[in-house]
């Protein structure tokens, strides 16, 4: 059976180019399965899941010198990823995420194999694309959208029809802007060390006072104090950030740069259009500028 995953319902010209398949992360995955965490080996004996299928997201590793023919060598799989068995459950994303770089979507199929030429596999970095969220939250017209991998793999099934129910890939996610990406970034780069004690503590009550609230306005339905709780958590969590600096000097401050940088370059684009998990959605790809 044949399934169109290019349901675009918003017209629109595409930027498109050529790629190659990576073919030395893919014999990584299968030779070093010792060498990946456990979530990641779901999967690694099913020779469908290191396949290409039209519309998924493609990566490439962010540091390889295996290639000199030009092109860019990517893949669309989690499964198998090695140089990550030591890494903690709620560090995996992240780790995967970091040994990566954002490509575009998969215009073409690609199966790789001996006898299947690379010519004609393409990938999409412009104009409107259809995709499927595959995350495990509801995203509204207007979102920024970054990179994501969802782990939560115990339901061993994709949210896509032709694809393998154990295949790990790459899916959207709603990106943390403003504040929320600073913060985030401190975090990562380990530089958030509190200067202003009583003001963090104050900003963690509110937010778990906003979170109860929050909590509470869902269960009863009540939109109104629902947003105002949002409201409170967004102001809250500024206040917090700005209760924390880099205190590491120079050297501090480039590492919080060079990952504020890392998390802008995994922007796929803007939604067109509501999707719960496992609707499809319209997306505007756009450049991917740290700026």
């Amino acid at each position: 059976m044949q399934f169109n995953r290019r349901q675009n319902r918003i017209a629109g010209p595409g930027f498109h180019y050529n790629v190659r398949y990576d073919d030395q992360t893919m014999a990584r995955a299968h030779s070093q399965v010792n060498e990946c965490h456990p979530k990641l080996k779901l999967g690694t004996t099913n020779k469908e899941n290191f396949d290409v299928k039209e519309q998924e997201l493609l990566v490439c590793q962010a540091k390889s010198g295996m290639y000199h023919d030009g092109y860019t060598h990517c893949f669309s799989f989690v499964n198998g990823l090695p140089d990550t068995k030591s890494v903690a459950e709620a560090e995996l994303e992240e780790a995967i995420l970091s040994s990566v770089r954002y490509v575009g979507v998969a215009t073409t199929e690609y199966k790789p194999s001996r006898s299947y030429s690379e010519q004609g596999f393409v990938a999409q970095v412009g104009g409107v694309s259809t995709l499927i969220n595959e995350s495990q939250e509801t995203i509204k017209p207007g979102d920024t959208l970054v990179l994501g991998v969802n782990l939560a793999i115990n339901r061993r099934v994709t949210r896509d029809k032709g694809i393998p129910r154990d295949k790990i890939r790459f899916c959207l996610k709603r990106a943390a802007v403003g504040d929320g990406l600073i913060t985030k970034a401190l975090a990562l780069a380990g530089c958030t060390e509190v200067t202003n004690k009583p003001a963090a503590d104050a900003a963690r009550k509110k937010i778990a006072a906003a979170n109860k609230a929050l909590a509470a306005a869902k269960k009863a339905k009540n939109k109104t104090n629902a947003d105002a709780a949002e409201a409170a958590i967004d102001a809250a969590t500024g206040d917090l950030a700005a209760s924390q600096v880099c205190s590491t000097g120079k050297a501090g401050l480039k590492k919080f740069l060079a990952k504020l940088q890392e998390l802008n370059s995994r922007v796929i684009g803007r939604s067109c259009s509501y999707a719960r998990p496992g609707d499809r959605l319209e997306v505007v790809l756009q450049p991917r500028n740290p700026y």
